[in-house]
């Protein structure tokens, strides 16, 4: 058996994860695919967030994703990640 390299670890397939509910439940039909991915790149942070123990007092986790980082992980502008961080809030998944 060959042992795996950290450059096989970096190079291989790595995945996000959507919600199912952002594509079947009725109430999300009109929320636009990048807001769903954004949503899904998001969500993503958590794991960094709770290695960070980035926790309020409250024991709710919160994330840091700068909007110039996530505009260029979706390569749009940053006008165009308010808009989708917007809509994001406006269904409920995000708050700020």
């Amino acid at each position: 058996m060959e042992r795996i390299s950290l450059k096989q670890v970096e190079t291989s397939e790595r995945f996000y994860r959507v919600p199912k509910a952002l594509l079947l439940n009725p109430f999300y039909k009109c929320l636009k695919p990048e807001a769903k991915l954004a949503y899904s790149l998001l969500r993503n942070r958590f794991n960094l967030s709770i290695s960070n123990e980035w926790i309020d007092s409250k024991g709710d986790v919160y994330l840091y994703y700068p909007n110039e980082k996530l505009a260029h992980d979706l390569n749009v502008g940053k006008d165009k990640v308010i808009r989708i961080k917007k809509e994001l809030h406006e269904y409920g998944l995000l708050e700020e």
